[in-house]
């Protein structure tokens, strides 16, 4: 058989720098198998991974609810679900007078829009190589794809979760996405808009595709395929729902996958 891969980035294809690896590149590269990126990234925090592994096919960013066609330091959206103006709002307001030393950031197809830099949007930075547009509080919140919360507490960001879902919107969902990450989404929009999407368009069937992930965000990804893989450093909840568990990010374990299942192994064996 011949797989379609759908992966997410942080913590599963990237290691714990946010590196690709050169084992992975080369895996992905020489393997002769199709990549989807599943990554609560945007499209642009995605560009430099997408070429360094010459990927072709159509991505997925901001948890499902984006999927965009690449073309080197250019992209063209190609699907997208935004939360409601309204819901969006709602969620801004709450956090604005609960949780006024927070900083609520949000996301469109094209920018990061944040309310004052710090610790949170410096490792961001960092990480993915975006530059925010410090605009919060000047706008209002339109056609978000994807509102963020950086919260380092783990007992603040479950209070800020329990406030948020208190709201008891249908038109939201809300994901933990690891290291303190808080992400609302539109409920229409999650991970398995990617299986969707390959499916849809004819470019994969349900038997081809096999996913891989870590966390919390990526369990309706690996709901949504034949073949559900879970990282070594995957949460237990992701691991019990996935068909095969592959070795850490940290090892390799996708890299090590590919070259077992590679239509050319004699091109993918790294030494």
């Amino acid at each position: 058989m011949q797989y379609y891969l759908i992966s997410d980035l942080d913590h599963t294809l990237l290691n714990e720098q946010g590196r690709l690896s050169q084992r992975t590149i080369h895996a992905v590269v020489s393997g002769g198998l199709s990549l989807m990126l599943a990554s609560a990234r945007m499209p642009a925090q995605m560009l430099d991974v997408i070429n360094q592994l010459q990927l072709k096919g159509p991505q997925t960013a901001l948890n499902g609810a984006a999927v965009f066609q690449p073309n080197q330091d250019k992209f063209e959206i190609l699907n997208q679900h935004a939360i409601p103006d309204p819901a969006a709002q709602k969620v801004q307001e709450l956090i604005e007078s609960v949780f006024p030393q927070l900083n609520l950031t949000w996301m469109d197809a094209f920018a990061w829009h944040v309310s004052t830099y710090d610790q949170g949007v410096a490792n961001e930075i960092f990480y993915t190589g975006i530059k925010p547009i410090y605009d919060v509080h000047n706008r209002p919140i339109q056609n978000a794809l994807q509102m963020l919360l950086i919260i380092e507490d783990p007992i603040l960001l479950k209070k800020v979760k329990s406030a948020i879902l208190s709201l008891q919107s249908a038109e939201i969902a809300v994901h933990e996405a690891g290291d303190g990450y808080l992400t609302i989404n539109a409920a229409s929009a999650d991970k398995s808009q990617a299986a969707h999407y390959l499916i849809n368009q004819g470019l994969a069937s349900y038997d081809q595709l096999m996913a891989f992930g870590d966390d919390e965000n990526d369990l309706p990804l690996l709901k949504s395929v034949a073949h559900p893989v879970a990282m070594a450093n995957a949460s237990q909840n992701v691991k019990e729902s996935a068909e095969i568990i592959a070795l850490s990010n940290e090892k390799d374990g996708i890299a090590q996958i590919i070259e077992r299942i590679a239509p050319n192994k004699d091109q993918v064996r790294y030494t």
